[in-house]
């Protein structure tokens, strides 16, 4: 299968032999369901979540088809090197407050096929008409816990409003007490809880 051929060829790429319960679990999941992951932190999501996403994409559309929000910099800067370490040779791009943003806006001039980002910066870059979300189709909320302990729920909640074409949406979380809310639009997911005494 060329999904397989893609998966292979990044692990080799990152130099990683063999997955992970909980990465295996996910990729065995497949791409076509929501999905919540309960899973500790600096347990190994983030791989996880993005070898399934590399099986959605594609060469062809040269916009953006996958939006990964991050409750911080450091976050997202570690989702972006990991991506990267993938080396599948699409175009990636990670916003954050606190980097110029006309350097960031110089860079979106010609669309990622990832963006990464934190509510903030995204929310800033759409407000500015600087990214275009139509074309998303995979929505990746990391460390959504976080996020709303952050107080970001308004700008995650206005940024989802903007994207008519997902498909997919996974949300990630290292704790069990997380609320979905409704703005998020996750029906009937796909649950996996790697959570201690919670699997």
């Amino acid at each position: 299968m060329i999904q397989n051929e893609v998966i292979a060829r990044a692990l080799s790429n990152t130099g990683i032999e063999a997955l992970n319960e909980m990465q295996q679990a996910v990729l065995d999941a497949g791409t076509t369901k929501d999905m919540v992951l309960l899973s500790p932190t600096g347990s190994g999501k983030t791989l996880a979540f993005l070898l399934p996403l590399l099986t959605t994409l594609t060469d062809e559309d040269k916009k953006i088809q996958a939006l990964i929000i991050a409750p911080s910099r450091e976050l997202a800067l570690q989702i972006e090197t990991v991506f990267r370490s993938l080396g599948a040779g699409y175009k990636v791009n990670c916003c954050y407050g606190g980097h110029p943003i006309r350097t960031e806006k110089k860079s979106l001039e010609h669309p990622p096929t990832v963006l990464i980002g934190t509510p903030g910066r995204i929310l800033d870059h759409l407000e500015r008409g600087n990214i275009n979300l139509d074309t998303v189709r995979t929505l990746i909320l990391d460390e959504f816990d976080k996020s709303l302990e952050l107080g970001f729920q308004d700008e995650m909640k206005e940024i989802l409003s903007h994207l008519p074409g997902v498909r997919r949406r996974v949300l990630t979380s290292a704790t069990e007490a997380v609320e979905i809310p409704l703005f998020t639009g996750i029906t009937s997911p796909v649950r996996l809880s790697f959570l201690t005494g919670v699997k």
